[in-house]
């Protein structure tokens, strides 16, 4: 998988049109909820706060567009695409592996649900995609360690 652009978001209600509209979705939604449309996604993940993702553009032709819908009001933007990495989890058995390291009731998470939670110390933001399909994004520097807490909480599932 080729890692997205990220952008980290906080925004207030009144530009959040513009901004959407410069983003190609929809930002107004429920919170803890992704928006996806193709190569793009949203994920509010509180009340002001958005993961930007995008597959088909870089961060830095993004951003510019972003600015000027922003128009000056009070927001936002940074590119953190650099410092994330995205982790799939996927088939029949996902859920019971993320649930070896994560606290959260995870069958309570609906499909398009998103949040931030820990898995085995570390920080990450859930986001569920299909029954079975969980997308995990976590801090580069803790990948390692988490690829590690996934690897041996798989050993220890039936």
């Amino acid at each position: 998988m080729a890692e997205p652009a990220r952008i980290a978001l906080r925004s207030g209600p009144a530009v959040l049109p513009a901004l959407g509209a410069a983003f190609g979705l929809d930002l107004g939604g429920p919170m803890l909820r992704a928006a996806e449309a193709g190569p793009r996604a949203a994920l509010r993940l509180g009340p002001d706060e958005w993961l930007l993702l995008a597959e088909d553009a870089p961060a830095a032709a993004l951003l510019p567009a972003l600015e000027a819908a922003r128009g000056g009001a009070p927001a936002s933007l940074v590119d953190v695409s650099d410092g994330f990495l995205a982790l799939p989890v996927e088939g029949e058995g996902a859920l019971d592996l993320l649930a070896e390291g994560c606290p959260l009731d995870l069958e309570t998470i609906p499909e398009g649900g998103c949040t931030r939670s820990l898995y085995g110390k570390v920080e990450v933001v859930l986001w569920r995609r299909g029954p079975a399909r969980w997308r995990l994004e976590v801090a580069r520097s803790f990948a390692p360690h988490l690829r590690a807490h996934l690897a041996e909480a798989a050993r220890d599932l039936p």
